[in-house]
């Protein structure tokens, strides 16, 4: 990232001389959780959708008024540290305690690191304001009824289906599914979660698009 626009802009222009993709973005256009309406559960009715969010607020939106429908995936890394005691037979100690004590312990430290796949749609309506974000593990599918499915991916993926098909007048993008299907992006800024930074710039982009 660079802080001086003209200078990205310079650039930018550069490599598109050159034949290749590029795009500046203001920090205010990349738009973060912070910024969105998450949802926590869903209501589909005729003509809109009632999401009920994370804080407690509804939000209805018009199925006609979607402009842009992205999906994608977002990939985390955790890191969790384990420690453990282990026991081992120890002839210098079996001899200086005559025999009373045979084994010695030793803490092994265990460092585990997992990695975290989520999928995700954000419904931007048309003419700009909040994304509406639906993501696979923070939600309550009650409201799937009869289609309720075991699995969060499955209940994912029919709220996904119910989206595009009556959002039938919106853009729909999936090049955030695949593994390094946008490009490169920014490096991410000291304190913000690369995987959310990667994500949100990337979804920035597509929205620019128009």
């Amino acid at each position: 990232m660079l802080a001086d626009r003209a200078v990205a802009e310079a650039q930018a222009q550069g490599l598109r001389a050159d034949g290749m993709a590029a795009a500046v973005l203001d920090g205010a256009e990349v738009e973060s959780d912070r910024q969105r309406d998450v949802a926590a559960t869903l209501a589909f009715g005729p003509q809109s959708v009632v999401a009920t969010l994370r804080d407690g607020r509804t939000r209805e939106v018009d199925y006609g008024s979607v402009g842009l429908l992205i999906h994608g995936v977002r990939t985390g890394v955790s890191t969790s540290v384990e420690e453990s005691t282990v026991k081992s037979f120890s002839a210098g100690r079996a001899i200086l305690t005559g025999g009373l004590s045979m084994r010695s312990s030793k803490t092994v430290t265990t460092t585990k690191t997992t990695e975290q796949r989520e999928s995700f749609v954000h419904v931007r309506e048309r003419g700009g304001g909040r994304s509406l974000a639906v993501y696979e593990r923070g939600m309550n599918y009650a409201f799937l009824g009869a289609a309720l499915a075991p699995s969060s991916m499955a209940n994912f993926t029919t709220v996904l289906t119910t989206l595009r098909g009556r959002c039938a007048g919106a853009r729909y993008d999936q090049r955030m599914t695949r593994a390094g299907g946008f490009g490169m992006v920014p490096l991410c800024p000291p304190g913000i979660d690369p995987a959310a930074w990667k994500s949100d710039v990337a979804a920035a982009l597509i929205a620019l698009e128009g």
